[in-house]
């Protein structure tokens, strides 16, 4: 995932901002929609089935540090979501409900000093580049593995939680608890989730230092052409 080239500075590659209209997203990796080969993707929209649905996606997270997910209020948008991430064996990473005490969105937050949320990560979240697994669906609809529940039960539903290996954390994720909130609105089905993945920068040549470099290579190609003499 390459998030948004919100980084400015010369030596940043930049890459175009892509959101994606989720189409086919089942509930469990072996049915996730892959978007991990969309290296500038930087959001997701979509319908949640109702009551029970649940949207998961394969991305490939390229900054861990970096990386955030929230989900942000849409036209008949869900009004109390909750996100998760898995890594690409399907155990839980760390999950939020709300992004706030007065917002029911919800925001996984990224461990630099761009992190949107209002949550710190507090040492959760990915530590490694590669394969994950994000997933939406109503608070608070909660994953299960073969041993029982993923994460740990939050104190606050602000709060940013991490896998529990006292019940169901030590186990990849298998099925979900179905154990919606209801109220006012409940049957509304839309989200949009926004996505930041920034993607160590490569270096690149200054403008300034693009003469020099054509010079030098012009100036090889003719040593190399040069007649060998006796």
């Amino acid at each position: 995932v390459v998030a948004q080239a919100g980084r400015c500075g010369s030596t940043a590659v930049h890459k175009s901002t892509d959101t994606v209209a989720a189409t086919g997203a089942g509930s469990l990796p072996t049915s996730a929609q892959d978007l991990s080969s969309d290296l500038s993707l930087t959001g997701i929209t979509g319908t949640l089935d109702f009551p029970l649905g649940v949207s998961m996606f394969k991305i490939d997270i390229m900054n861990p540090l970096d990386f955030s997910a929230q989900t942000v209020a849409v036209a008949f948008g869900v009004p109390d979501t909750e996100l998760f991430l898995f890594d690409s064996s399907g155990l839980g990473v760390y999950e939020n409900d709300d992004a706030s005490g007065s917002n029911t969105l919800s925001c996984l937050p990224s461990a630099d000093s761009g992190n949107p949320c209002s949550s710190a990560r507090n040492g959760l979240g990915p530590l490694t580049a590669g394969i994950y697994y994000l997933a939406i669906t109503r608070s608070a609809n909660l994953p299960m593995s073969s041993s029982g529940y993923i994460f740990s039960f939050p104190t606050f539903s602000t709060d940013v939680v991490g896998p529990d290996l006292t019940m169901g954390g030590g186990d990849p994720v298998s099925s979900w608890d179905n154990d919606v909130f209801t109220g006012s609105d409940f049957d509304l089905t839309q989200y949009d989730i926004l996505i930041t993945d920034s993607p160590a920068t490569a270096a690149t040549p200054e403008p300034a230092t693009w003469p020099l470099l054509t010079a030098m290579v012009t100036a090889l190609v003719l040593f190399r052409r040069r007649p060998r003499t006796r």
